[in-house]
């Protein structure tokens, strides 16, 4: 079951995972196995998982490629690319969405289940989808975009005041005030 905004354990979410040690333990096993399953039930509607979404605070992720799943443990970003923005959505956080700035390439370290390094790059989507997940083990949520995305809305003034329009049309009828008074 995926941890969203109503679950008890939704502070889960906003933690940093845990790495894995290799030999993975019987427990990591299950949750890939069980990551896997549920990325799969989910369809369409679902293009990665973190293990921290079903409540498994440690650093692994499943995202779906032409390949079928693949997986990702303690992964790290080794270089980016280029930026990109779009409109992004999270299983965690059903009916949000806003306006991400994600890497267009990213290079990535990581391991598989044998405890094998990969290196690879990610481009486009993926790399989206990637860069999404290693937020999730980090503790960010899609919900601080969002955050950045409004802060940026509120207009200020060159002191850092907040300029609501109640605001605004105080400052404009001074303006008014000032030009037909001559001051």
């Amino acid at each position: 079951m995926i941890i969203t905004h109503i679950d008890d354990r939704f502070p889960l979410l906003q933690s940093e995972s845990q790495p894995c040690g290799f030999p993975l333990t019987e427990t990591d096993l299950e949750m890939i196995v069980a990551m896997n399953k549920q990325i799969d039930t989910l369809g369409s509607h679902a293009v990665g998982l973190a293990a921290v979404q079903v409540g498994y605070p440690k650093k692994i992720f499943v995202i779906k490629n032409k390949n079928g799943n693949k997986l990702f443990i303690n992964p790290t970003v080794i270089e980016t690319s280029g930026i990109c923005k779009k409109v992004e959505g999270c299983l965690s956080l059903p009916g949000l969405s806003t306006i991400t700035h994600r890497p267009k390439s990213v290079k990535l370290q990581f391991f598989d289940a044998n405890g094998i390094m990969h290196v690879e790059r990610f481009n486009g989507l993926e790399a989206r989808i990637v860069m999404h997940e290693m937020e999730h083990l980090e503790g960010t949520l899609l919900s601080k975009h969002l955050e950045n995305n409004l802060s940026k809305m509120v207009e200020r003034t060159s002191f850092g005041m907040k300029l609501t329009p109640q605001k605004k049309k105080e400052i404009e009828q001074r303006r008014k005030k000032r030009k037909m008074t001559g001051r």
